[in-house]
Formats: structure tokens, C-alpha cells, sequence
């Protein structure tokens, strides 16, 4: 199962780096904010076709083509574009999310960023990766010393009410950042770069493999109510243990 989730990553990764700034037309899910590329179809392609040789008959929870119901105890939750926007304005900051539940249960996660070839990895119980080096979150325990990430949906009213809550938040820390990207914010918790990340409405294709890598990397995963993250909440937050209650706190 490992090998087929990075084999997919990478597959993905190819389409996206060979069609990149060539990405032809442009259209739209709910509205403008939100991007579809025939490009997030042929990285979700090539994804499900990789791995259905070995697994056929595993589900697929997938965000373009929906939900493949086979009633396996497996499903595979797969982001095949993460940053649909950087990616169809050439920013350079987009990734391929791909994760394994068993029985609902984030089992393994990779998530790869093709541009700069960093390939993050966790399985349960066994430890966080970037390229094969382990990782960590960070050691930081002063909201002042920390550098907070988040994420903004394409429903304007969340994302209105989270940009104010970013303006509260602002004065209390070191920096904030949004890489336009859950999975890489999630992996930047993971690796020490960020301190904590969280989002008010996101959903699980976009973090399920970052949910695992970070937990793999010693962190802490929930809701906005400190309840465990499962791929059925639609809030999570995430930082290392000693900042999350007081990362919680602030966005009460």
C-alpha cells in the first residue's frame, strides 16, 4: 500500500509538472473562487488508475469524481490538485494529496509537492517523513514565537469571519501564513515550519494524508473543540503539543 500511494503521488505529480503553465480552459465548481483544470482530471486519473491495478476493489473518496463505494473496510482519499489556483496562475506552490483510511481510520498519508520533488510521508504508528529524512513538529511553546498558518475556503462568508479572526490573531504572533495549499500547510506543521495551522471549513481529500503526517510527527490534530480530526469534521486545527491549547483558545 505504501508504494502505491507514493507510485500515485508521483504519477500525479508528472502530469502536473508536464502541464504546468500549459494548462488550457479554465472552468468552475461552485463559483470563481473555486478552480477546475482538465489537469486536476488527468492528475485524478492517473491516481485512480495506479491505484485500482492493485487495489480494485478498494473505495475511492476523491474530490473531482466523488466517492467509489465498493463497501471495502479501505478507502483512498485523494486531492489530485491541492492548490488548483497557484497551480492555474503558475505560483509555485501546489501538491497532490494522497491518503489510506481503513475503517474511516487515517492509516497512511503522502502528500508530494512535484516542483521542488519533496515528498512527505507517514504511516500509523511509524513516524513522519520528508524524502526519506524524519521529522518533526517544533518545540515552540509562546504563541509570541510562533508562526501560524491558515486556510480560507471558497465560501465568502467563512472566509470573511476567518480573515477577521486572522486580524485578532495577528499582534499575538510571530507571523501568519497562507501557502494557498491544506496539505502543504499541514506538512509545514509536520516539519517544524509552521508552529500551528488551521481552517474553519476545509475538507478531507484536502488534509487527510497532512492530518497523519503531522500526528506521525509528534503534533496534535482535532476540530476547533479539541476533538479528535476524523475525515468527517469540517474544522481542524493543528500544532504541536505544547501550543495547541493556547492555539485553540485564540480561536474560540
Amino acid at each position: 500500500m505504501k508504494q502505491t500511494a507514493i507510485k500515485a503521488a508521483k504519477v500525479a505529480g508528472k502530469v502536473m509538472l508536464d502541464n504546468y503553465g500549459n494548462i488550457g480552459k479554465i472552468s468552475f465548481k461552485e463559483s470563481k473562487k473555486s478552480l477546475l483544470t482538465q489537469i486536476d482530471l488527468k492528475s485524478e486519473k492517473a491516481i485512480i488508475e495506479t491505484i485500482k491495478k492493485k487495489f480494485p476493489g478498494h473505495n475511492i473518496i476523491s474530490e473531482e469524481s466523488g466517492t467509489q463505494n465498493q463497501n471495502s473496510e479501505y478507502s483512498w482519499i485523494i486531492d489530485p490538485i491541492d492548490g488548483t489556483t497557484n497551480y492555474a496562475q503558475n505560483i509555485p506552490n501546489f501538491c497532490v494529496s494522497i491518503a489510506l483510511a481503513k475503517n474511516k481510520k487515517v492509516i497512511l498519508g503522502v502528500v508530494y509537492e512535484p516542483l521542488r520533488k519533496e515528498l512527505f510521508f507517514a504511516e500509523k504508528g511509524k513516524g513522519a517523513f520528508l524524502n526519506k529524512k524524519k521529522i518533526k513538529v517544533s518545540d515552540k511553546k509562546n504563541m509570541d514565537d510562533a508562526i501560524f498558518g491558515f486556510s480560507i475556503p471558497s465560501e465568502t462568508q467563512v472566509s470573511v469571519n476567518t480573515l477577521h479572526r486572522i486580524a485578532e490573531i495577528f499582534p499575538l504572533v510571530r507571523g501568519i501564513r497562507n501557502s494557498g495549499s491544506a496539505a502543504l500547510n499541514l506538512c509545514s506543521v509536520a516539519c517544524g515550519r509552521y508552529d500551528s495551522y488551521f481552517s474553519k471549513f476545509i475538507n478531507s481529500w484536502d488534509v487527510a494524508a497532512g492530518f497523519l503526517i503531522v500526528e506521525e510527527a509528534g503534533g496534535q490534530v482535532t476540530d476547533l473543540k479539541n476533538k479528535l480530526w476524523d475525515i468527517s469534521k469540517k474544522q481542524i486545527a493543528a500544532s504541536n503539543k505544547k501550543l495547541h491549547d493556547k492555539v485553540l483558545n485564540l480561536l474560540r
